[in-house]
């Protein structure tokens, strides 16, 4: 039996410490990047853009002011509709005023007319 005890085990002989070899640095060039150049596809696609916001800027220009135009619109109609109410209203107080009892008497007797009672209906 080949019982080897652990303080006879095979030594690996020691290997020279080598220095690190420099590498000899490559010069680098370094490039300057100049503007890029536009192509005709940059160029339609920034046209476009700038044609849509010109078209979308006018648009809410000329919403508002129709706006604007019917809001004034409105104003003028609120207020003829205002001054044809005072005038029925008006009329209503003429009307009524006109027609009361002592005023029908008195163009009754102008007129010479007599009430006859058997043709008065009363209407509400």
């Amino acid at each position: 039996m080949n019982n080897a005890p652990y303080n006879e085990q095979t030594v690996v002989p020691k290997q020279p410490v080598l220095e690190p070899q420099s590498v000899p640095r490559k010069k680098v060039q370094r490039r300057r990047f100049g503007h890029t150049k536009w192509n005709l596809g940059d160029r339609l696609i920034l046209g476009l853009t700038i044609g849509v916001a010109l078209i979308g800027m006018f648009a809410i220009i000329s919403m508002s002011n129709q706006g604007t135009k019917a809001d004034r619109q409105l104003s003028q109609v609120t207020a003829e509709l205002a001054a044809v109410r005072n005038d029925n209203n008006d009329l209503k107080q003429e009307i009524g005023a006109a027609t009361t009892k002592d005023e029908l008497a008195e163009v009754a007797k102008k007129e010479d007319l007599s009430i006859n009672n058997d043709n008065v209906r009363n209407v509400k």
